[in-house]
């Protein structure tokens, strides 16, 4: 059996399609010419060059496919990024769609994110139930949940879509990297302040195998929150620092700070986009509010059982280590460290 991956270089795909091939399949990646291939090395794939965003390379890549993972995404949350955002997420998931009925695939795992669904608290967190709550100014949010909508109507007897929601996801084979840079910023002690929210954060090797079982199980047309621990900010930077073996921030970052900051990074990103990008008001505005999650239905469903979070932190930072991110005289945790 074939099975088609798009976005396999980025962390949740790389690990992924390492899973895949452990378990003895040589999984086929969608990769585009001009992506960075690092986190591919040293296991067996089959490449197929393309776009998701180009449906000739995408009919070509479906060839004799019964099973798609739908992982390409933009990670830009930054007001400058929305046009080319809507564009991956959007009509790139049309493309995927369209190509893949066309191909004769059996099934198609969409993968989307939390962002998607309402947040909760820690005292009721969200479910798969739980209403979605627009945010026109966060477009990586809005366009991941249009995706989903749109993946999902297409669903039917013979031709099945089924869609996971990973949270706040980290580990190794980050190449960007993405999540990961905030492990980076923390071992390189240059994060002394923390915001006041919090949200659910998972290591990247329990999403992979969660991701195998909502393929192989996950009922036709549902969402599965495939998540970890919920923790604040605050708990999760910690884990970082005492993993990368340096002090923890112990100041709250002020609102009203974070909000001029916002205010700045959306004016300079409009000049230049690109340029501070992780800094505007749609990343900085999420990271003063609840956002918690329940897998409790992939765990029912599914038998979805991830481990703590601290394994993901662990394995990110060995793996940043040993591809020259960090010093290799750098002291980490040890490995079996409890």
């Amino acid at each position: 059996m074939t099975v088609l991956l798009t976005g396999a270089t980025g962390l949740i795909g790389a690990n992924l399609a390492r899973r895949l091939a452990h378990e003895g399949s040589r999984p086929r990646l969608l990769v585009r010419l001009q992506s960075n291939r690092r986190a591919l090395a040293g296991f067996g794939f089959e490449e197929s060059l393309g776009d998701i965003l180009d449906l000739n390379s995408l009919r070509k890549a479906m060839g004799g496919v019964s099973e798609v993972y739908h992982l390409a995404a933009s990670i830009r949350q930054d007001p400058a990024s929305a046009s080319g955002t809507r564009r991956v997420h959007v009509d790139g998931t049309r493309n995927v769609m369209q190509a893949a009925r066309a191909a004769g695939v059996r099934r198609v795992l969409y993968v989307s994110g939390t962002a998607a669904i309402g947040p909760g608290t820690m005292s009721e967190p969200s479910t798969e139930a739980t209403p979605y709550r627009p945010d026109a100014a966060n477009a990586y949010q809005e366009t991941k949940r249009e995706a989903e909508e749109l993946a999902l109507a297409g669903s039917g007897a013979d031709f099945e879509v089924v869609v996971a929601n990973p949270s706040y996801t980290v580990g190794a084979y980050d190449a960007r990297p993405s999540s990961g840079r905030i492990l980076l910023f923390v071992a390189r002690n240059l994060v002394k302040l923390y915001p006041t929210g919090g949200t659910n954060y998972v290591a990247a090797a329990d999403v992979a195998k969660g991701l195998a079982l909502v393929m192989a199980k996950g009922r036709a047309g549902e969402r599965y929150i495939l998540g970890g621990e919920n923790l604040t900010h605050l708990q999760f930077l910690t884990l970082c620092a005492e993993e990368a073996g340096v002090a923890p921030p112990s100041l709250p970052l002020p609102e009203g700070l974070a909000s001029r900051l916002a205010k700045l990074g959306d004016r300079v990103g409009g000049v230049a986009p690109g340029f501070l990008r992780s800094i505007n008001s749609a990343t900085l505005a999420a990271l003063y509010r609840p956002a918690y999650y329940s897998s409790q239905k992939a765990a029912r469903e599914l038998g979805y059982q991830p481990g703590p979070v601290r394994a993901g932190v662990r394995e990110g930072y060995r793996w940043f280590q040993e591809e020259g991110f960090l010093p290799r005289g750098h002291t980490l945790a040890p490995r079996h460290a409890a």
